[in-house]
């Protein structure tokens, strides 16, 4: 017996030991605590206790770990299950289970004490995934497979942020666990529940506890719970794993074992409960109680209630900010103890809400220092108490007083500013330190002795004569005071009493509607929630905030308690870069504000690197009071008064042409109900690059303005509504790009005062009297250029409105160009302030071209003044917040072991994380991650940074300028097909890494606008941390600064990448942003000579989009196309090096001209067209397709003096054009600085032929330049509509010369490839992918030439003849990557090196296709000046209409309506033949594996170490038999219109079609678009809304009945959602307000709507 007894051990034994490391690194029910003794070093003499240590297994493979003993110092977590109704009844289920009664068996721990794990990092995922698995493969074996929810037993009632839900039960048809919405009686949802169950697990996950065991058969407890209830539950264990973790380091004398930077290595106790504490507002609450004698001879549940009651210790909440209603008035408690003291010294930054007896003894967040003039700290109430509850009638009246002396003052102020706004001509530039002293020349003078030392704040722009408008109004502390005081007392008590009907107030000029107090309230959006783990490794406050909620500084959001001291808390707290400071990289913040009306009483000035953020499903109300005092209510820039500033009058805050790095987005600002005669602004939006501004309505009554923009140097804009006013935007600045802006109800829309170059993208005017005022307020002034594109105006009295024109050099002409601009009401759409209409609105309602300004036709020398006359929709996409993702779709890039703190080499980890995240949204926590190699981005990555978190190239791998090295590389090979979205994130640098490329582009978009970029920024030295400073690279006069030689290349685009690229600014610093102390308005801008050899490199011939870019002070070029097609800019800017011509380019690179396509030729030959004295702004070399929408390119310096400005000769040329082809055109050029504007072909353009202003800066401008070619000038591609194919007889006509790109052809499977095998390494490691073959279902063609004669005429590459036409079919180059999953567990992809197979033939003798057929005959190409595609769509109506004839219900269309015969009313909609299928020259492919796929290669033997070699196939489990689906019939089809309700515009609808079948694309496992693919079965429903810019969004469903299935086809797809739209609202192609569809098997709407 003892024998088999022994042998029975021994067998366990080799059992453990065979476990999976992974899962004996898992913890586990039955843990392994060992008694020891411990020696507290704290008393005297030390003392012995009874303690602990911890593995996770009984074997000796696992090292023990420290058991920190926190029970001295009670520490307790509570889940408050009034909230958490689901988790507690999890917990209960667990406590009832014989483990949970007997926790730690074999041990005294007592029953309630539970340990935290600090390496959750590396053991949270495996315990999660061991006890909630999820899907893998596709296959369904995750939780949500085999648990089905709602619970049978014991589900409970669910929360949301803003009460209990009112059902447990699921949507009907739903994927994801989505709870039901609200529907009327109509079914028609009402509300949406916002809800879908997720796997809870007890216990949790980050505790020892959890897990599923080391033997795999003890799991945690799992139930059906909110997401809700898993945010609240996140935060409060993020919360308590801090406050361990600062008790442990604040006692580390007694745990001096612990290590801070090593905390993996221990665990701590703590006690749990969950108790019904009642509706006191708060989920969860954390205590640590300071006197545990309190608790003596108490019952466990006694414990609990003094705790509860306790006013002693710390305590931590984690607040639910359900509405006032869903809260009682006090707690089931009694409301005792609801806020308790925060010991002195405590130093955890905890999630949840901290709170103190006595104000004085918390540690709240308050700012350090607030600016003198806008100090809060008299009045200052930031814990959300109203002034008014304290205040005395006396103290209201006298507040009043001082409001009314201050606005009279305020508006007196305001009034002379917005006459006598500040422009910046460059009469100086900021003080440039060079050899100890500024040095800032006279730029009208040769003589630069008189220069005297300037501050940073001193004259930029002003002249002698200027007359400079008095300061803008100080705000004392008297004046916030009394305007706050005012504000409340008028909230709360308007004239003639309460409307008690309302919640947040609607402000109108002739009265206030009353408002009731209520809760602050948090959003769903996963911004408020997501954990911060960010850090500023180089900042000097290693407690800094990064992400601050204005609720935790104690604003209310309730639009009654004035919220303005706890908002400027909020920006200041951190000792930021304000009022003294001119810039900073290490004071960034994310201010954030949750849904919620936000009283304001005084402007908040934000200070340097602020992003102002607010809920974007729930927009913030930012409300100006009636007591309102100053400019703008959101302000980037401050007049400070007190010195001469860059008007002539008082200081500011910061230069305005480096007021870098600022983000506001997902807002809404009113000044309605701020005094009319104010002159107040919703916004004061003074900025420079890297700026931008987004998702942001802005609402102004008489006598006010949206934006007050006077002086920058932009910078993006984008979807803002402007409502009211009398004008919506007033300013001007040097360079800007404004897109998808909604004006309505302004008097004037846009007054544009000063600008050189502006480009303004689908604006939308409605009820405007003057669209466009691009007219100077004096003579001095001048509007320069401006490109409007895409744009529509409605009941507008002049659409654009300029100074009158002139031809001749230096008379301050506006340069314009209208492209694509439509229009219905407006009686002149270009009209001049002498009364003359330039361009009438009568008799058309679409402009396709029209130019005023100077006109370069194909030749240096073709130069003509266009004073009107004609000379296609640029695609566009809004940066996405992903507000229809869970906080639960996020990954940080810190949980994959990345640090971030600017000395750890994080490439390892980052690599991981990009694997890793594929399926998810990686999030950037702010930090600097130093990259010692290249990192590879896969598709379908989407990253989102923190305040622009920081990859930094550092080390010998990027050191050598003759071998460069990508830090960045998107997409593993050029042309890869995929996706991937970024932003927020810069790319940088730290010491001397000469052959650093920042960023590579591979990535070819598997559909329009899928690789993106938004907001990403290259910054090359000028910062703290970057060994780049002046201290190491000072601005040299002679000589050339060693060690300073930091990149290669910023940015490259590369052969068959594509990309839409919005807001990205590729800077080599030129000064020092970092004020050295932020508290010295005279401090300088320290300059210096940082050299990066190359700016952008763009090589592709994919469509690639550039909104709003600029490169800068690069030593080759800036902008370099190189053989580059199918490109789309708006406005581009460039700055030539500052230091140039010493040393002249191409020094310090000279030895590595060569190392990249397209550099230039650098052997400076005699000539003055030989780029050897500074860097090109843009070269342009063997390029076609090329629109420059407007480019500002300026040469400021030569060696660091500004004496050559004023005579054009800091440099001798700009941009060179040479060797290009068809259809390259840059519209409003802007020069400065230099002789020639541009070299064409070897002919100079003259800056002084083109001189717009005969005054400094004496810049030049020309409207239009058609670039030399050996094609047709600017002979624009004709894209033919689909329905060509679908004709008797295909053919066209167009008007020669003529390009035309053909619609793909879908008439048949082409053919099926196979994919080549596949062969991967890794060590000792091979084996074989091997992926299914390829159906290519659709064919696209060449872009065809057409001409008379055919081949050679005229000078036109590919030319063919007119008559019978076979297209060519169009090649790619690159097979798909496959992603894979090594033997280490991480994904890679590869790709098959062999060329892709050529496509197949379509013409005479071809080979048959395997499906379909081809073309019965060829095309019929003919000569005539018409438009073909209306040609095709007359032809293509008559073909429609023979078709219905003969099948009315299966081909009724939108066609049909005008068929004779045709009938009106409800009609069944069919099929028909008019989708637009996939736009790209890449065949599709319908039956490869999306990326989400991962395969699975074989796994290293653990026993072998001799290669071996695998081939591993995707394999299918066997399936039961599949019952017979039924299928839809179309010609049951039934619509249904709503007739009633938001019309919505037809370009808009078909935008929102698009979307919505992408979205079924995706549910289908489809990849881009794809004609056809993956199959929905029923019951099967998506519920989803599309949101647009402003306020229209599109609420949408797709229904699969049950029983049915439907095979997911794109265009059919289309055709479904179009009949609710094309069979409703008849009288015209817009204004439709959508409806609903049905038939056997499908049920669909489409609903156009307002979000408010």
């Amino acid at each position: 017996m003892a024998l088999l007894f022994l042998r029975h051990i021994m067998w366990l034994v080799m059992a453990l030991l065979a476990l999976d490391p992974s899962s004996r690194a898992t913890a586990q029910y039955l843990q392994n605590f060992v008694g020891v003794r411990i020696q507290d070093p704290t008393t005297n003499p030390p003392t012995w206790y009874a303690g602990y240590k911890y593995r996770a297994t009984p074997d000796n493979k696992v090292a023990y770990r420290n058991v920190i003993d926190t029970r001295k110092q009670r520490i307790t977590l509570y889940y408050n299950c009034h909230y958490m109704t689901n988790i507690c009844q999890n917990v209960n289920n667990f406590m009832a289970t014989a483990r949970g009664q007997n926790l730690h068996p074999k041990t005294s721990i007592p029953a309630g004490t539970y340990t935290y794990d600090f390496d959750n990092a590396r053991n949270t995922d495996d315990r999660r995934e061991a006890v909630c698995p999820t899907r893998k493969n596709g296959k369904p074996n995750g939780w949500s497979d085999t648990h089905r929810c709602p619970e049978l037993v014991n589900q409970q009632t669910l929360w949301r942020h803003d009460g209990p839900w009112w059902t447990t039960a699921l949507e009907p048809g739903t994927q994801g666990n989505v709870l039901q919405h609200e529907r009327n009686a109509k079914g028609q949802i009402t509300r949406h529940s916002q809800l879908r169950y997720s796997c809870d697990e007890f216990p949790p996950a980050t505790w020892v506890e959890g897990g599923n065991g080391w033997d795999g058969k003890t799991p945690s407890n799992t139930f059906c719970a909110g997401i809700a209830e898993q945010n609240w539950q996140g935060r409060a264990h993020d919360a308590l794993r801090r406050l361990l973790l600062d008790y442990i380091e604040r006692r580390n004398a007694e745990f001096n074992w612990f290590d801070p930077d090593r905390p993996h290595l221990d665990v701590a106790f703590f006690d749990f409960a969950a108790v019904n504490a009642g509706p006191d507002g708060n989920a969860a609450t954390i205590f640590l109680n300071d006197n545990d004698r309190l608790l003596d001879n108490l019952t466990p549940e006694q414990k609990d209630q003094r705790m509860l009651a306790s006013g002693h210790g710390l305590r931590v909440t984690i607040p639910v900010h359900v509405n006032g209603s869903a809260v009682a008035e006090r707690s089931l408690l009694g409301g005792l103890g609801g806020i308790e003291m925060r010991p002195a010294g405590f130093s955890a930054d905890l999630s949840g809400r901290m709170t103190s007896p006595h104000s004085d003894s918390a540690r709240a967040r308050i700012p350090k220092a607030v600016p003198k003039r806008q100090d809060t700290s008299s009045w200052n109430s930031t814990d959300g108490k109203p002034l008014l509850k304290t205040a005395s009638a006396a103290d209201l009246a006298r507040a009043r007083s001082i409001v009314a002396d201050a606005i009279a003052a305020s508006a007196e102020r305001n009034k002379a500013r917005l006459a006598n706004p500040a422009r910046n001509q460059y009469r100086l530039k900021p003080g440039t330190m060079i050899g100890g002293a500024a040095k800032v020349p006279n730029s009208n003078s040769n003589n630069n002795n008189s220069a005297k030392q300037r501050s940073r704040r001193q004259d930029q722009n002003a002249s002698g004569d200027d007359a400079a408008p008095p300061p803008l109004l100080t705000i004392t502390d008297e004046i916030a005071w009394a305007a706050a005081l005012v504000a409340e007392a008028e909230a709360v008590a308007p004239p003639g009493g309460m409307n008690s009907g309302t919640t947040h107030p609607v402000p109108s000029n002739s009265s206030w509607s009353g408002v009731k107090r209520r809760a602050p309230i948090r959003g769903t959006y996963w911004m408020e929630t997501i954990a911060r783990k960010g850090t500023v490794p180089w900042g000097d406050d290693p407690a800094y905030q990064v992400f601050r909620n204005v609720l935790d500084y104690g604003a209310t959001g309730n639009g009654v308690t004035d919220d303005t001291a706890a908002i400027k808390a909020a920006m200041n707290d951190g000792r930021r870069c304000g009022e003294k400071c001119n810039g900073s990289t290490t004071k960034n913040a994310i201010i954030y504000f949750p849904p919620g009306t936000y009283l304001v009483s005084s402007t908040i000035p934000l200070p340097f690197g602020t992003q102002v953020i607010g809920d974007v499903l729930n927009r913030p109300l930012i409300i100006a009071s009636s007591s309102f005092v100053g400019l703008g209510v959101l302000s980037t820039d401050e007049y400070t008064g007190g010195g001469t500033g860059p008007d002539g009058g008082d200081q500011q805050w910061y230069v305005n042409t480096a007021n870098f790095y600022r983000q506001i987005r997902n807002v809404i600002i009113d000044v309605r109900n701020a005094p009319a005669t104010e002159f107040t602004a919703c916004l004061h939006y003074q900025v420079a690059q890297a700026t931008s501004l987004q998702n942001v309505e802005l609402r102004a009554g008489p006598g006010s303005k949206g934006m007050y923009a006077e002086n920058g140097s932009g910078g993006q804009i984008s979807d803002v509504v402007f409502s009211g006013g009398d004008v919506g935007l007033y300013g001007g600045a040097q360079q800007f790009t404004a897109q998808r802006l909604r004006f309505d109800g302004c008097d004037t829309a846009v007054h544009v005062f000063w600008d050189w170059g502006w480009v303004w993208k689908s604006v939308t005017m409605t009820n405007v009297n003057v669209g466009f005022r691009f007219v100077a307020i004096d003579t001095s002034g001048s509007v320069g250029s401006a490109s409007v594109l895409d744009s529509f105006f409605t009941n507008v009295g002049t659409a654009v409105l300029v100074s009158p024109p002139s031809a001749a050099v230096g008379s301050r002409s506006t340069g314009l160009v209208l492209e694509n601009v439509a229009h219905s009401g407006v009686p002149a759409v270009v009209a001049d302030t002498s009364g003359t209409t330039h361009l009438s609105g009568a008799g058309q309602s679409l402009v396709d071209h029209w130019v005023l300004g100077p006109v370069y036709a194909g030749s240096a020398s073709a130069r003509s003044f266009s004073t009107g006359g004609k000379v296609r929709r640029y695609f566009e996409r809004p940066k996405p917040q992903y507000e229809d993702r869970a906080v639960g779709d996020f990954v940080h890039i810190k949980d994959f072991g990345a640090v971030g703190d600017g000395v750890t080499d994080d490439t390892a980890a980052v690599q991981s994380a990009l694997h890793a995240s594929q399926d998810k949204i990686l999030f950037v926590d702010a930090g600097s991650y130093i990259l010692t190699d290249t990192v590879v981005v896969p598709a379908g990555v989407k990253m989102v940074g923190e305040t622009w978190s920081q990859f930094v190239a550092f080390g010998p791998a990027f050191s050598d300028m003759n071998s460069p090295r990508v830090m960045v590389r998107v997409g593993a090979t050029p042309g890869q097909v995929g996706n991937v979205e970024m932003q927020d994130l810069f790319f940088t640098t730290k010491g001397p890494t000469a052959g650093a490329v920042l960023l590579e582009w591979n990535m070819a978009a598997d559909a329009k606008g899928s690789a993106t970029l938004w907001d990403c920024h290259v910054r090359i030295g000028g910062a703290i941390g970057t060994g780049l400073t002046p201290a190491e690279c000072p601005a040299l006069t002679s000589g050339i600064a060693p060690g300073c030689n930091a990149a290669s290349l910023m940015m490259h685009l590369k052969p068959g990448a594509s990309g839409y690229f919005e807001n990205m600014w590729l800077w080599v610093a030129d000064h020092m942003i970092d004020d050295p102390d932020l508290g010295d308005a005279n401090n300088t801008m320290v300059q210096n000579s940082v050299y990066a050899a190359r700016g952008f490199l763009i090589e592709s011939t994919a469509p690639v989009w550039l909104y709003a870019t600029a490169s800068e002070h690069a030593v080759y070029y800036q902008y370099n196309f190189h053989n580059a097609s199918n490109i789309f800019t708006s406005m581009i800017q460039t700055e030539s090096p500052y230091y140039q011509p010493t040393p002249p380019p191409p020094a310090p690179f000279t030895s590595a001209v060569g190392k990249f396509p397209g550099d230039p030729d650098y052997t400076c030959a005699p000539s003055e067209f030989n780029g050897c004295d500074e860097s090109w702004g843009v070269i342009i070399r063997g390029c076609e397709d090329i629109l420059i929408a407007s480019a500002g390119l300026y040469s400021w310096f030569s060696t660091y003096t500004q004496d050559c400005i004023g005579g054009q000769a800091c440099q001798k040329a700009m941009m060179l054009l040479q060797g290009n082809h068809a259809s390259v055109r840059i519209q409003n050029l802007v020069t400065i600085g230099t002789e020639y504007m541009a070299v064409m072909e070897g002919q100079g353009i003259l800056a002084t032929d083109n001189l717009n202003v005969d005054a400094h800066p004496f810049w030049s401008q020309i409207s239009i330049l058609d670039v030399a070619s050996d094609g047709a000038q600017f002979n624009d591609v004709i894209w033919i509509h689909p329905d060509i194919w679908n004709m008797d007889e295909p053919g066209f006509s167009c008007e020669p010369p003529c390009r035309v790109k053909l619609p793909p052809y879908t008439g048949a499977t082409t053919s099926v490839v196979n994919f080549p095998l596949i062969t991967v390494s890794q060590g000792a490691w091979t084996s074989t992918i091997t992926v299914p073959p390829m159906t290519l279902s659709k064919l696209g063609f060449e872009i065809m030439t057409l001409g008379e004669g055919g081949a050679g005429g005229g000078g036109l590459k590919r030319r063919t003849a007119f008559g019978s036409v076979w297209p060519v079919p169009a090649t790619t180059s690159n097979w798909p990557a496959v992603v894979y999953r090594g033997p280490d567990g991480k994904p890679s992809t590869a790709s098959p090196t062999e060329a892709f197979p050529t496509p197949p033939s379509i013409g005479p003798g071809a080979a048959p296709p395997q499906m379909g057929a081809w073309p019965a005959q060829a095309l019929v190409a003919r000569a005539a000046a018409v438009d073909p595609n209306t040609e095709i769509k007359d032809i293509a109506q008559s073909y429609m209409c023979r078709l219905w004839a003969n099948n009315p219900s299966y081909w009724d269309s939108e066609r049909t309506q005008k068929c004779p015969g045709y009938r009106t009313g409800e009609m069944p909609m069919g099929p028909g033949l008019d989708g637009f299928g996939f736009n790209w020259d890449v065949p599709q492919i319908t039956s490869i594996s999306d990326f989400e796929d991962v395969i699975e290669l074989c796994e290293l033997p653990e026993t072998s170490t001799t290669t071996t070699s695998a081939t591993s196939t995707p394999t299918t489990p066997t399936a039961s038999p599949t019952p017979i689906m039924n299928r839809a019939d179309p010609n049951k089809n039934q619509v249904h219109c709503f007739n009633s309700g938001q019309k919505m515009s037809n370009i808009r609808l078909q935008n929102g079609r698009n979307s919505a079948c992408d979205h079924l694309a995706m549910h289908a496992g489809v990849s881009g678009r794809k004609r056809e693919g993956g199959e929905l079965q029923g019951p099967f429903m998506v519920d989803n809304t599309l949101r647009f810019g402003g306020r229209e969004e599109i609420h949408w469903t797709f229904e699969v009945k049950e029983g049915c299935a439907w095979t997911f086809d794109f265009d059919e797809c289309l055709l479904y959602l179009k009949t609710p739209v094309d069979s409703c609202n008849c009288g015209g192609e817009n204004d439709k307000q959508g409806g609903y569809g049905s038939n056997d098997c499908l049920s669909w709407m489409f609903d156009p709507n307002t979000s408010w």
